[in-house]
């Protein structure tokens, strides 16, 4: 009896065995092509071939019902090449595997017409050669006499189930490439389903009662007096990396497999101030461009964007060009791609910009285009006659421009087809670029534009990079580009010290801050200008691409999250080399989950927009002082027999950690059209412990749209009032509901 178990359990071991070496063995030959296509070197090599033996194992559990016969695979093999060959291209390109939440953007018209070019499929015929010979090997794997039928079902589902589970929980991302693509793709399709649905509702999902940290929403600025009013030139470069120029890298100690060292000689001739800490606080443009014009943060997990969901609502929002509209300036958007994609056509004007100019618009004025849309040289040409013509103008204006030859595929005249293609494209884009930047800054010194504009060179995102050792340590896809120049004439203000942390959503307050405009707005962020009362701050960002939360504190403490939040690693570095310095420490996460999960909920409100429902409108977290209020601008509509439920969660913050914490908070109610004053109420703020308090507003009567406002008095003008929460709620009026008659009783009987 003992021996017939003995041969029955080595029996289905051998049903299993077999099978698996066979797709095992498949599974590495597409791993070898995997990381020739991609030339990413293997990382963890141990990890490599865990997550392909789990995935060989996790089809042939799959085989007996997804493969019982040959003739599958017409469908399975180009599947399986189609999922490894865009997992080898988005390594190839960024470093990392695809994200599934991104397959529907990915789908666009404009981003396939053009993404795609002849060499975007070379390696699909190699990966479904491959993939069918395996596939058809392990169909003839099983002797007849030991089918996988005798597997039950059941135990087969769980035992798939938690093997799905704990390769999760192993691996340090879905999109890392020591991942296998296809279990990868797997593990993705829950959150990929998620987040399709998605939409600003899950903006509300926060903790209300976890404790958080203020420093994550703080508006730090010199408030120093502006009597100028200097024009301000914005240019984003697609995909730009700090750690591309030389002298950054070298800061950091870092050796980049790209380097434009015409690019960082171009910047430090014409007086730019290079700021070597530069966060890049998303990937993609659409959040890296709305952080930089909005002073807001990107979404930072992998959910609808901000400037999708404001296009969508088709409501304008307070961003940095509606402000300098509102001061007097003329406002201007160019870029070379498509507005249409990613919804720009919709959201710049919303954002305040009187013209918008893309692809479309610069094919009207005879600007060749090609891909994308122009390449570097013609589209910056083209750029300066848009600028020429704000120039002629007898207002100060603000412009912002965006290339796009930078990104992929890289198009130009030069092509090459060897193992190191993309790289050698990508490079000579940036040189093209660098010199399409150099003329355009002569042509401005040439016609005097450059005496009296700020000029700053930015990147909508960085574009990643490769070298030697762990990427993941180095955070390759947050290492933005930030450098300012002053105008040329005039007296200007000092700009922080370069090795000052800075990211893309302090562009929008720096701006405020030279122009003199910082009692203005709910932007946050920290002015790149010279503040010898700096406070320390905390930033939130995240890689979409590789499915990270990053928490950061500026003294040298960084919490790098999982997007789930709940798998977490503290790093220390040193906070004049961010980049460089990164080294992994044992203490607990500083922030607790629930904290963590605030924090990020409410960076996920739309500053100045918020979550709104019918009944409801929360706002996003910021500062406030003396000067610069709280501006709701919710434009609720109430009527007689409501009532207001104004809960406000908030924190005073000192110049001195020394000194007592105390002010007046006023809560007012203003007419939504013409201002008027309809309520007001007064908390006093006291001590060194957050306050919460929720207060009643009555309605006026008569129908109206009301905003509520937060103004902050302190007893110590220095004192800032950090607003952690305010939630806004309709309610009828329970003084007006006592006053009804009473229910008829054959109500009260039902």
């Amino acid at each position: 009896m003992d021996v017939d178990r003995k041969r029955t359990v080595i029996d289905r071991a051998a049903v299993l065995l077999r099978p698996w070496a066979v797709a095992f063995a498949g599974l590495l030959l597409m791993r070898a092509l995997l990381l020739a296509q991609s030339s990413v070197p293997a990382q963890q090599p141990a990890l490599i071939l865990l997550a392909d033996a789990m995935t060989a194992l996790a089809l042939v559990l799959l085989r007996p019902v997804a493969l019982p016969s040959p003739w599958p695979i017409v469908v399975y093999a180009p599947l399986i090449a189609l999922v490894y060959h865009l997992a080898g291209t988005h390594a190839e390109i960024h470093g990392s595997f695809f994200r599934l939440a991104h397959f529907i953007q990915a789908l666009d018209g404009e981003f396939l017409s053009s993404t795609l070019s002849w060499h975007f499929f070379g390696y699909f015929p190699l990966y479904l050669t491959v993939a069918s010979g395996w596939l058809f090997a392990l169909t003839r794997s099983v002797p007849s006499s030991l089918q996988p039928s005798k597997l039950r079902r059941r135990p087969t589902a769980v035992l798939l189930l938690g093997l799905l589970a704990g390769y999760y929980l192993l691996t340090p991302s879905p999109t890392h490439p020591s991942n296998n693509p296809l279990l990868a793709t797997a593990v993705q399709i829950p959150g990929a389903f998620w987040r399709a649905s998605a939409r600003d509702e899950e903006s509300i999902l926060v903790v209300p009662d976890a404790e958080t940290d203020p420093v994550f929403f703080l508006r730090d600025q010199s408030g120093q007096a502006r009597s100028a009013r200097p024009n301000v030139l914005l240019i984003l470069v697609e995909g730009l990396s700090g750690a591309y120029l030389p002298s950054v890298a070298r800061h950091h100690g870092l050796a980049p497999d790209l380097a434009l060292p015409e690019l960082d000689r171009q910047l430090q001739q014409y007086g730019f101030q290079v700021f070597p800490n530069a966060v890049s606080m998303q990937r993609q443009t659409h959040r890296g461009t709305y952080s930089a014009l909005c002073g807001d943060y990107p979404r930072i997990t992998t959910s609808v964007p901000k400037m999708t969901l404001v296009a969508s609502a088709g409501a304008p929002i307070e961003c940095l060009p509606r402000v300098l509209k509102d001061a007097g300036y003329r406002t201007a958007y160019v870029q070379a791609a498509p507005l249409s994609f990613m919804d720009k056509d919709v959201f710049m004007p919303l954002a305040g910009f009187e013209e918008v100019v893309g692809r479309a618009e610069l094919d009207a004025l005879g600007v060749p285009s090609e891909g994308w849309g122009a390449d570097d040289g013609v589209f910056l040409g083209a750029a300066f006659e848009q600028i020429r013509a704000l120039q002629a103008g007898n207002r100060p204006w603000f412009a912002t421009l965006l290339n796009v030859a930078t990104h992929h595929p890289f198009t130009h005249d030069e092509v090459d087809t060897g193992p190191d293609a993309v790289l050698i494209r990508r490079t000579r884009a940036f040189e093209l670029l660098t010199q399409a930047l150099a003329e355009l800054l002569r042509k401005l010194q040439q016609e005097g534009v450059l005496d009296n504009t700020l000029v700053i060179v930015s990147s909508d995102e960085a574009g990643g990079f490769q070298q030697e050792g762990n990427l993941r340590e180095m955070l390759p896809n947050n290492f933005g580009m930030m450098a300012l120049r002053m105008p040329g004439k005039g007296q200007w203000p000092q700009l922080a010290p370069a090795e000052t942390l800075v990211a893309h959503m302090d562009v929008a307050v720096t701006v405020l801050d030279l122009l003199g405009l910082d009692d203005v707005s709910n932007m946050i962020g920290s002015s790149m200008l010279h503040n010898p009362h700096r406070r320390p701050r905390g930033l939130l960002f995240g890689d979409t691409y590789s499915a990270r939360s990053y928490f950061l504190y500026d003294h040298g403490e960084l919490v790098a999250c999982d997007e789930t939040l709940l798998r977490c690693q503290t790093w220390h570095f040193d906070p004049k080399r961010m980049f460089g310095t990164l080294v992994a420490a044992d203490t607990t996460a500083r922030l607790g989950l629930s904290a963590r999960n605030r924090i990020v909920g409410e960076a996920s409100l739309i500053r100045d927009v918020g979550v709104a429902t019918v009944d409801r409108y929360r706002v996003a977290p910021g500062t406030i002082t003396r000067r610069r209020a709280y501006l709701g601008g919710q434009k609720m509509p109430i009527t007689d027999g409501d009532v207001l439920e104004v809960t406000v969660e908030a924190q005073a913050l000192p110049e001195d950690e020394s000194t007592l914490r105390e002010g007046n908070l006023r809560v007012v109610m203003l007419d939504g059209g013409n201002g008027d004053l309809l309520e007001e109420r007064e908390i006093r703020v006291q001590g060194t412990y957050p306050l919460t308090t929720k207060l009643l507003l009555p309605a006026p009567k008569r129908p109206v749209k009301v905003d509520v406002d937060l103004h902050w008095e302190p007893d110590d003008d220095r004192d800032e009032l950090a607003v952690r929460s305010l939630d806004v709620r309709r309610k009828p009026d329970p003084a007006a509901r006592r006053d009804e008659p009473p229910a008829p009783a054959t109500a009260e009987r039902d």
